[in-house]
């Protein structure tokens, strides 16, 4: 199955080309520490364009633990510490220790910092804005609601022991 799929891969499909070239804008532009920054600039908030990536994963993902979030940026526990010491000392993140292990440090978003993340989120969100602003309603919630679609099935898919994606999931 592998090799058939790998004879009839599409590399000259101009759409599944562009949407290609759309996902990789949108990762780039989620990993670059200039965008982090300019964003963090933008909205005003007293974080480096690291520390922001943190904040974003504690709250997405958080309670968690400290080891967690380097796993999640891939990154040295150390580094993470470096970044979650300064969150803490504003008041974004807040620790616990477990109750049941006192070894374990369990890391929350507080209030101040969902606020924070909603200032960033304004200023991203106000760049969607913008390159759709000569979009009608109708096409920007055909679009929205073509990436959805797109998004839910590319979680579906899977892919077989060769790394080729051979069908979805029901």
């Amino acid at each position: 199955m592998a090799q058939a799929s790998a004879a009839a891969r599409p590399d000259d499909d101009p759409d599944l080309l562009a949407i290609r070239e759309f996902v990789m804008l949108v990762g780039l532009h989620a990993k670059s520490p200039k965008q982090r920054e300019r964003v963090v600039r933008a909205a005003r908030v007293p974080l480096t364009g690291a520390s922001l990536a943190v904040l974003e994963v504690v709250d997405q993902h958080g309670p968690l633990a400290g080891s967690e979030v380097a796993a999640r940026l891939s990154l040295d526990q150390s580094t993470t510490s470096r970044q979650l010491k300064p969150l803490e000392e504003a008041g974004l993140v807040r620790r616990t220790t477990d109750h049941g292990d006192r070894r374990v440090v369990w890391l929350a978003i507080t209030a101040k910092g969902r606020n924070v993340l909603a200032r960033t989120r304004a200023v991203m969100l106000n760049d969607f804005d913008v390159a759709l602003s000569d979009w009608s309603a109708t096409d920007r919630r055909t679009l929205a609601t073509l990436i959805d679609r797109f998004r839910r099935d590319l979680l579906r898919t899977r892919a077989d022991e060769t790394g080729w994606s051979v069908g979805k999931d029901a």
